[in-house]
């Protein structure tokens, strides 16, 4: 099978781009070519044809740095460009992922603030010091390969997710795609997928976020934490990138759970409950309950702290300020009090609601008393 190739096209011409481009290329998943931009509608009107031959599109954030061109827009104008021309008959521009990619400090700047522009993209990755190729290419190859499923015929809603129980869901998921006359083009699909479903807890969880409902230690319960995950197989989600994004069904591990529990539910047992019944189902005598974080004593984990990455009960936990309002089906992510007040909140963009300081400030005074 050939290997997707995408476009990236970036205003420099100097190690940072070669860098992204062989960091990409020797992973070997996916096949990067490089371009510095053109005037805006001849960049327009040049990637509506040549993107026929390529499978995505990578761009570098701020296009107009380089004094040497004649560039005066950035990514998301070309984004939005190209996406109008899909939806557009007259044109039948290609439906392609499209990536941004930029330093920390000119995201933070421009794109972090606007938001209008962060549904235009698929994904994004910073051009740090130690990219993780691996992984982003697993991604853009998993974004590719996706658009290519979805623009070779008409899709519905089942196939996209693989599911044809779909009324075990909240059903306001799939409502805009239940009217027959509404075409939806793939990049309709894609970003309702990875924005409502992968990106924030709740029809679907990531691994971090199953390990803490199933009460488990990821590092101390080793080689059975990986088992315990081939046993949950049935659970794991199927559908469209889901070989770019591992996110597992809640309501399939609701129902697991209650079957070998003989009838409990997994929302009312702490950890150790847990992790007794799924030690005793699957023969994991080395699976570990997790401890609470420190400042913490509940162990009725449901969610994560995002700096720490480790379980926490929503309770004892302070909501993350969103920058967008949440779905009816999506839960709030939660940072720990130990990771605000001790740890100090290191992950870009990340902090607490301004509800929350209140009861952050009441907490710091009595740790002083």
């Amino acid at each position: 099978m050939m290997k997707p190739k995408f476009l990236y096209i970036d205003d420099e011409d100097d190690a940072s781009v070669a860098a992204v481009r062989d960091g990409f290329n020797d992973e070997n998943l996916i096949e990067v070519s490089v371009e510095q931009p053109q005037d805006f509608k001849a960049q327009i009107k040049d990637l509506i044809v040549k993107l026929n031959d390529y499978d995505g599109l990578i761009l570098d954030f701020r296009l107009n740095q380089n004094m040497k061109l004649d560039v005066a827009y950035n990514a998301p104008a070309i984004a939005q460009e190209l996406r109008m021309s899909v939806a557009e008959p007259e044109i039948n521009a290609k439906s392609i992922p499209i990536i941004l990619c930029s330093t920390d400090e000119r995201m933070r700047a421009t794109y972090d603030a606007d938001m209008t522009s962060h549904d235009l993209f698929d994904y994004k990755f910073l051009k740090g010091d130690e990219p993780d190729w691996g992984r982003f290419s697993r991604k853009l190859n998993s974004l590719a390969d996706g658009y290519n499923w979805l623009n070779s015929e008409n899709r519905s809603f089942e196939d996209v997710i693989r599911r044809n129980d779909i009324n075990n869901l909240d059903p306001r998921i799939s409502e805009r795609f239940k009217d027959p006359d509404e075409k939806k083009i793939s990049y309709d699909f894609a970003n309702f997928i990875i924005k409502n479903l992968f990106n924030h807890p709740g029809a679907m969880i990531k691994e971090r976020v199953l390990a803490a409902r199933l009460g488990v230690d990821i590092e101390e319960s080793g080689k059975d934490w990986l088992i315990l995950l081939e046993k949950l197989d049935e659970c794991k989600y199927k559908g469209l990138f889901s070989d770019g994004w591992n996110r597992w069904w809640m309501d399939k591990i609701n129902g697991l759970f209650k079957d070998i529990s003989k009838g409990k539910r997994l929302s009312n047992t702490n950890a150790e409950q847990r992790v007794a019944i799924l030690s005793e189902t699957y023969e994991l005598k080395n699976l570990k309950a997790a401890e609470p974080i420190k400042y913490c004593t509940s162990k009725s984990f449901w969610t994560i702290c995002e700096e720490t990455k480790r379980p926490l009960d929503p309770l004892e936990g302070f909501k993350v300020f969103e920058t967008v309002e949440l779905k009816s089906w999506q839960e709030p992510k939660y940072l720990s009090f130990y990771a605000i007040a001790e740890v100090g909140i290191k992950k870009k963009g990340l902090r607490e609601q301004f509800g929350e300081k209140e009861r952050i400030q009441y907490m710091k005074e009595n740790l002083k008393k």
